[in-house]
C-alpha cells in the first residue's frame, strides 16, 4: 500500500519552482523606481527596471524554464513604466508652467516701460539689472510683440525670453524668487538682464 502523505510531499517537491531572482530584483526596482518623481537624478532607475523585468520575464518564459516569477516581473515592469513615464511628464509640466509665467512677466514689464513707468520698471529688476530698462526704453515707442520664451537661461532656474521692442530685438533673462505679501510667500519673477540688439539696417 502507498503512503499517502508520502506521494503528497513528493508532489509538492514536483510542482515546486524556485522564484527568479531577476524577477525579485525588477519588482524591487520597481518599487524603487518611485524616486524617479522626486528628482531627474534618479531617472536612470525606472530603465534599469525595465531592462531587468525583460530579463526576467525571459529568464522564466524561455523554453525548459524551472523558474517562476512572471507575475512579479510583470509587476515589476509595469512599475518602472509608470513611474518612469509620470516622472517625465511631471518634467514637462513644471518647465512649461515656468515658461509661461517667464512670458508673462516679461509682457508685463516691457509694457511697464511703454506705459513709461520706468520706476516701476526698474522695481521689477535685480539689483544689479536696473540699467536693462533705460537699455529697452531706447529701442523707441513701439508696443512689445512676438514676446515667446525660449527655454532655460545660462543659470540655473533661469529663464531666456525674446521679443520685438521698437527697432530692437530684446533678449530678456528672467529668475523666480519667492517673496513675501501679506504675510504669505508669493511667487516674483525679476528681471536679472536684458540685451537689446538692432538689426543691421536700422
Amino acid at each position: 500500500m502507498i503512503d499517502r502523505s508520502s506521494a503528497d510531499e513528493s508532489a509538492q517537491r514536483l510542482d515546486y519552482r524556485p522564484v527568479s531572482p531577476l524577477a525579485v530584483a525588477a519588482a524591487a526596482v520597481g518599487v524603487v523606481s518611485a524616486l524617479a518623481v522626486a528628482s531627474p537624478v534618479f531617472w536612470v532607475l525606472p530603465l534599469v527596471g525595465i531592462g531587468i523585468a525583460i530579463a526576467a520575464l525571459r529568464d522564466v518564459e524561455r523554453e525548459g524554464a524551472t523558474k517562476a516569477g512572471r507575475l512579479l516581473a510583470l509587476a515589476g515592469l509595469a512599475l518602472s513604466i509608470g513611474f518612469g513615464a509620470q516622472a517625465v511628464t511631471a518634467k514637462l509640466t513644471v518647465r512649461s508652467i515656468a515658461a509661461a509665467r517667464a512670458e508673462a512677466a516679461a509682457t508685463l514689464w516691457l509694457a511697464t516701460i511703454h506705459a513709461d513707468r520706468l520706476d516701476d520698471a526698474r522695481s521689477m529688476c535685480a539689483a544689479d539689472a536696473a540699467a536693462a530698462v533705460d537699455t529697452v526704453a531706447a529701442c523707441g515707442a513701439g508696443e512689445p510683440a512676438a514676446v515667446r520664451c525660449q527655454g532655460a537661461g545660462e543659470l540655473e532656474g533661469s529663464w531666456l525670453v525674446r521679443a520685438n521692442v521698437g527697432s530692437c530685438v530684446v533678449a530678456i533673462t528672467l529668475e523666480p524668487t519667492i517673496a513675501a505679501w501679506q504675510g504669505r510667500a508669493s511667487e516674483r519673477w525679476l528681471v536679472t538682464r536684458a540685451e537689446a540688439v538692432r538689426p543691421s539696417g536700422n
